[in-house]
């Protein structure tokens, strides 16, 4: 198909290059000169009814009315030298010569710096999606991906988006080192991105033989700096805390995980088993599990909220759903947020301190918060057009009732 296209656009080329020959090239000045004072005529007479109805003054008629004289001046002068010039046009072999290599130049370049190599990835990944919907093995069309988009990006080296399928493809084949440089370079390009450090710890944790090195760490700490809900940071750094058998910093992380996770998603599960793991261990060595002081559990809020789509309210299944309190007098950033699917519902949904963004914003303290719960068109947490939402306030946190459920069937405009 493009190569269809480009064989098009070549002979369009030569078309244009060849029509001086195949035109009258001998057409007398005269036509040309008769045209261009009918032209003049017309355009004279529409100034002359603009300056007589007022649109322009007596400076702008006598302006524009020289202009243009000078113009049909112009014309008439370079008509003649046109008509001159015809004799010292190339001859038609020339013309010919000049068209024909026009393929010759313009195939290599297409190659190099056209839609072609883009065309190509794209055949590599609709043939490697077609081969997994079948069962069958990639192996191939992988490693010609690979190659392509290492030759894409020596042309385009900040292809952010070739980087990114680049670095994926790397880490599913386990090639660690490599996805580390991919995603090395895209950190150079977006050094405060979270998901793009998350993806770059990752990459150096997994190449450093799962150790979890000064270099990692930094990067865990940045992401998490910059988006405390960070999962894939969150995941990592529980898992690294776990092998260097700190449970009780798995259970620190893994806990902060679980809020983004649905609430009957397998990785919920997974994370849950290594959270009930990390405790029995702890156990096993002596330690007991941190908890709260007296005075902080009695002050812990936890709330319950079944959540449901309203009725005739359709929407994709995969579409992302958040579940949240906030305060209704004080800063409206989240004070506990859940994340899960739109096929989860209905579903209950624990909202707790556990889940606060800052340790100075949980629900505990506020006294009076509201419920949202959003499926999100463009699958963000922000608030946008074509949302759907529904509300629930005010809640007293401090004897909350028993029955708190949200409706989502508001549309946002």
């Amino acid at each position: 198909m493009p190569e269809f296209v480009a064989l098009l656009l070549v002979a369009l080329a030569m078309l244009f290059v060849l029509s001086p020959l195949m035109l009258n090239r001998s057409a007398p000045s005269g036509k040309r000169n008769t045209i261009n004072v009918v032209l003049f005529k017309d355009r004279l007479q529409e100034l002359e009814d603009d300056f007589n109805q007022g649109v322009i003054g007596k400076d702008e008629y006598q302006s524009l009315k020289t202009e243009l004289e000078r113009r049909l001046l112009d014309d008439a002068a370079a008509g003649s030298e046109a008509t001159a010039a015809l004799t010292g046009k190339p001859s038609a072999v020339v013309m010919v010569l000049l068209a024909l290599s026009i393929p010759l130049v313009a195939w290599p370049v297409y190659q190099q710096t056209g839609a072609k190599a883009d065309w190509d990835i794209s055949q590599t990944l609709e043939q490697a999606r077609q081969k997994t919907t079948a069962g069958e093995s990639t192996e191939l069309e992988v490693e010609r991906l690979i190659v392509q988009l290492n030759q894409r990006l020596e042309q385009h080296p900040q292809h952010t988006d070739y980087l990114m399928l680049l670095g994926s493809t790397q880490m599913s084949l386990t090639n660690y080192a490599a996805a580390t440089d991919v995603y090395r370079r895209l950190s150079d390009i977006y050094p405060d991105n979270p998901a793009v450090l998350a993806q770059y710890a990752q990459a150096l944790y997994l190449s450093s033989d799962r150790t979890l090195t000064v270099k990692v760490r930094a990067l865990a700490d940045k992401a998490l700096a910059i988006n405390p809900q960070q999962t894939t940071v969150l995941g990592m750094m529980g898992i690294a805390s776990f092998e260097q058998g700190d449970f009780q910093q798995a259970i620190n992380y893994w806990q902060r995980l679980l809020p983004m996770l649905g609430p009957v998603s397998p990785n919920r599960q997974m994370i849950t088993a290594g959270i009930n793991q990390a405790k029995v261990l702890l156990g096993e060595s002596g330690v007991e599990v941190a908890v709260k002081s007296a005075a902080d559990a009695q002050s812990t809020v936890s709330l319950q909220v079944r959540v449901a789509m309203g009725e005739g309210i359709n929407v994709d299944k995969g579409a992302s759903v958040y579940v949240y309190a906030r305060a209704i007098a004080g800063p409206r950033m989240p004070l506990a947020v859940a994340k899960m699917k739109v096929a989860d519902l209905p579903t209950t949904v624990t909202l707790d301190d556990s889940m606060a963004m800052a340790p100075s914003f949980k629900l505990s303290g506020f006294e009076q918060i509201e419920l949202v719960a959003r499926v999100s068109r463009n699958g963000i947490a922000n608030r946008g057009p074509g949302d759907i939402e529904g509300l629930f306030g005010p809640v007293n946190t401090a004897a909350p009732a028993e029955n708190l459920s949200l409706l989502i069937d508001r549309w946002v405009e």
